[in-house]
């Protein structure tokens, strides 16, 4: 072997070292940095999907923005449209830069219509206003909410209320309380 020669193997052989060692930096240990956000894997039943950690976003048919995070969710094969969540929170950011949050243990989430029911420790927060029911249904075609069960609000500056049922229409701001049966609807007005 000639002098030119052994100096050409010996850069050909290092600039291979080099190569390989800088594939074994970039590539070690890469599956130990990924973290997947999203867990995707088939529940107990076979003809159903569970995830965590999931957030829809997205504007309702009224033109509000809502945002929608659950800590844990599933849905079945033959209606993946309805989304059934724990752990939930719902912020609406309405036309009039106000938020609306809804917090809940369960909720239920239809992915086509928008439309979203809360239940079980039910929260919502709005403004000075907080409402608290077994359970609070969503209409987006409406842009209404609706509270039934052991419906309570307490309002800071405006006192507090007690009721069966509450209908709040969020584009025109207009709340109304009923009762079932023959009870009257309880309302204690701060001065």
């Amino acid at each position: 072997m000639t002098v030119r020669k052994k100096k050409l193997f010996i850069i050909q052989l290092t600039i291979f070292l080099i190569a390989v060692a800088l594939l074994y930096i970039t590539y070690h240990d890469k599956s130990k940095k990924i973290k997947e956000p999203v867990k995707i894997g088939t529940g107990a039943e076979p003809d159903s999907n569970n995830f965590t950690d999931i957030q829809y976003s997205g504007f309702d048919l009224t033109g509000n923005r809502y945002v929608l995070t659950a800590g844990e969710a599933d849905f079945k094969t033959e209606s993946p449209e309805l989304i059934n969540m724990k752990e939930v929170i719902a912020k609406f950011y309405l036309k009039d830069d106000t938020i609306l949050t809804v917090i809940s243990d369960e909720g239920l989430y239809n992915n086509i219509s928008l439309d979203m029911k809360f239940k079980k420790n039910v929260e919502a927060d709005f403004l000075t206003h907080t409402l608290i029911s077994d359970f609070l249904s969503y209409s987006s075609s409406l842009g209404k909410l609706i509270a039934t069960g052991n419906v309570r609000g307490e309002s800071i500056e405006k006192g507090e209320f007690i009721a069966d049922n509450l209908e709040y229409d969020l584009a025109d701001k207009n709340l109304n309380f009923s009762m079932f049966g023959t009870k009257q609807v309880k309302v204690k007005i701060k001065n």
